[in-house]
């Protein structure tokens, strides 16, 4: 049996090259920063955690994200919007059973005091509980925004909903989304962009935003097109 393989089934990841005069773009690379031309910023702020994220856009489709975490800066994170999902995934997810168990701490015992009454500081261990329910709820609801790899469920990086203001985070977004699809107006068309989106990927992976796992998970996402 034979089987006939044409040139365009084949991809050479290490000789595969695009000429930089068919593009709009000066070649695939991140560009070098004193070239980086800044379009927006956002700062999310989490005091609970002692941490502080700066995100910033720059030249129309990049993405640097600058963490400080309790007096500690993070390594920091470039990545190209060309190679990002255009919607996000939004998770709510606001802790209602540490909701509940409060309201029944606080509820159940005042209920039962006033039928069978009995000695106040009964009541002291159940408020306490309550409260202690209440602020892990606080400290630990979540909305958020995840954007996730091209061609793959991998987050590459998250966004809180909540702050500084939700008409900022809606704005910064916004941008996100008009950064991304600019990139990928300048994609190739079919099997011609998988060894852009694979070596991206690969990038990500040696700098340490995403897995070696991830990476492998998305490579073979996209050879599987």
């Amino acid at each position: 049996m034979t089987i006939a393989v044409t040139q365009e089934d084949v991809i050479e990841l290490d000789r595969w090259s695009v000429p930089d005069l068919e593009m709009q773009r000066d070649g695939w690379s991140v560009p070098p920063r004193d070239s980086w031309r800044i379009d927006r910023r956002l700062r999310q702020t989490r005091v609970s955690a002692k941490t502080s994220t700066l995100f910033t856009r720059f030249s129309s489709h990049y993405l640097v994200i600058q963490t400080n975490r309790r007096k500690k800066d993070l390594p920091e994170q470039v990545i190209d919007l060309t190679f990002v999902q255009e919607e996000p995934r939004e998770i709510r997810d606001y802790r209602l059973g540490l909701w509940l168990a409060g309201a029944i701490c606080m509820t159940v015992p005042a209920a039962l005091y006033s039928v069978f009454p009995a000695p106040l500081p009964w009541l002291i261990a159940p408020l306490v509980l309550a409260v202690v329910f209440m602020s892990l709820a606080v400290r630990t609801t979540r909305h958020v925004f995840e954007f996730r790899a091209l061609n793959s469920d991998v987050v590459l990086f998250t966004i809180d909903a909540r702050t500084p203001s939700r008409e900022q985070v809606d704005s910064f977004l916004t941008e996100l989304r008009e950064g991304i699809l600019r990139g990928q107006r300048q994609l190739p068309e079919g099997k011609r962009r998988i060894p852009l989106a694979v070596a991206e990927m690969r990038r990500l992976a040696e700098a340490g935003v995403i897995g070696k796992d991830d990476y492998e998970q998305i490579k073979r996402n996209w050879f599987a097109m």
